[in-house]
């Protein structure tokens, strides 16, 4: 099963878990602040530009609450962040069909934050990181 059906599959059992019980902590150190309700806006995930006429987005809240927009579909779920560790979980999205462009730079989105386990801020860009310390995705502020 691809990570988009495997996501989309625990939809119910990820709202029904944000219900049921907190979200994980969130750092609460000055560094992480300017992450914080903001919208960051993809330029490239997996290596690659983002299409120049698909808009990704992300919004990450300080009560651990993450959600924004695929370029087709909205998203949600929560994060965790730990110094300069992230992760995401319990994501779940909505199930638009859109064209063939704009639902591989769905996944690209998908697969990117299913692989964050950190992060850095450099300027106005907020990298996605992988275990490694891997550029999995770069985003912009917005606001």
């Amino acid at each position: 099963m691809n990570l988009r059906a495997w996501n989309l599959s625990l939809l119910p059992l990820a709202a029904a878990g944000l219900a049921a019980c907190a979200l994980g902590p969130v750092d609460t150190n000055e560094a992480a602040e300017p992450l914080f309700d903001r919208t960051w806006v993809a330029e490239e995930m997996k290596g690659l530009p983002a299409a120049p006429q698909v808009q990704s987005s992300l919004q990450v809240a300080a009560d651990g609450k993450v959600s924004g927009h695929t370029g087709c579909n909205g998203y949600f779920g929560s994060v965790i962040i730990d110094g300069q560790a992230m992760s995401f979980g319990n994501l779940g999205s909505t199930r638009i069909a859109c064209p063939e462009p704009v639902m591989v730079q769905e996944d690209r989105l998908l697969s990117a934050l299913d692989g964050t386990r950190g992060y850095r801020l450099q300027d106005d860009n907020l990298l996605l990181l992988d275990g490694a310390g891997d550029t999995l995705a770069r985003f912009r502020a917005k606001n």
